[in-house]
């Protein structure tokens, strides 16, 4: 584990070497530069982002509410209701997600705010905003796909053009 963690250290070592005469001189070895350690972790976490986007899972989503309203997250988040986020057991928290229900046909796409589900054979968890656009909330539980959202499917609120009073 050190091993991984020096590999994208940039250092110098330092040593003394003797000169014969009995005086010692300072050697200095710089060793070949690479990325700093703060980089090569943001590189390596950003490559396991980028793999798990390949990753699609199927199963059962769920949604939660009521007891959790105002409760705090696991990103640190009071728990809203009406946001669109979700409860995942691996996905890096703030990262968006594209939830497809199978049976309705409709998708959404979220933020991961906490971990969950904690009921066995369920995938994810969705807030209740995010359930009622996928149309379950009747069910309580729906058959979805899950998989990291592309940032084309991602929209941002814009802000409208100021009115030119025309």
């Amino acid at each position: 584990m050190s091993c991984l963690l020096m590999a994208g250290l940039t250092w110098s070592s330092h040593a003394s070497a003797d000169d014969g005469a009995g005086s010692q001189s300072s050697v200095t070895h710089d060793a070949p530069r690479t990325t700093s350690w703060a980089a090569s972790v943001r590189n390596a976490l950003a490559r396991r982002v980028a793999d798990s986007g390949t990753r699609v899972q199927a199963g059962l989503a769920s949604w939660y509410g009521g007891r959790f309203v105002h409760r705090r997250t696991s990103s640190g988040h009071s728990f809203s209701p009406v946001e669109m986020t979700a409860a995942h057991p691996s996905a890096p928290l703030g990262s968006k997600l594209l939830v497809h229900s199978e049976e309705t046909g409709r998708s959404v796409v979220v933020t991961v705010n906490d971990r969950g589900p904690y009921k066995a054979g369920r995938i994810i968890d969705l807030s209740h905003a995010a359930a009622s656009r996928l149309g379950m909330l009747n069910q309580g539980v729906a058959h979805v796909t899950v998989r990291t959202a592309l940032p084309d499917e991602v929209l941002e609120v814009a802000q409208a053009p100021a009115d030119s009073g025309k």
